[in-house]
């Protein structure tokens, strides 16, 4: 599992509208908005490559100015369990 907290800046205002968008993608959960322009969320995936599509989404959301990586964990993610022998 990859785990990611990602920080969204959006138009001013458009923040409500832009988390509702988001939600719908899978494994995004918003946990905050801040002064109607700032989304905070969480992003779960088996893979760091599902996990990066999908954050390339966040791109075509109405309003979404910029998109921050907070803070990713992926010592569970197959590939890596799979170099390291780990079953």
């Amino acid at each position: 599992m990859v785990i990611s907290g990602i920080y969204v800046e959006t138009i001013p205002g458009q923040a409500e509208q832009a988390a509702a968008q988001l939600t719908k993608l899978d494994g995004v959960e918003v946990h905050h908005i801040h002064e109607e322009k700032k989304v905070i969320l969480t992003l779960e995936t088996v893979t760091v490559d599902q996990s990066y599509k999908t954050a390339e989404k966040f791109k075509d959301v109405a309003g979404v100015l910029a998109i921050c990586l907070v803070y990713t964990n992926f010592e569970d993610e197959p590939f890596y369990q799979e170099v390291a022998g780990v079953q």
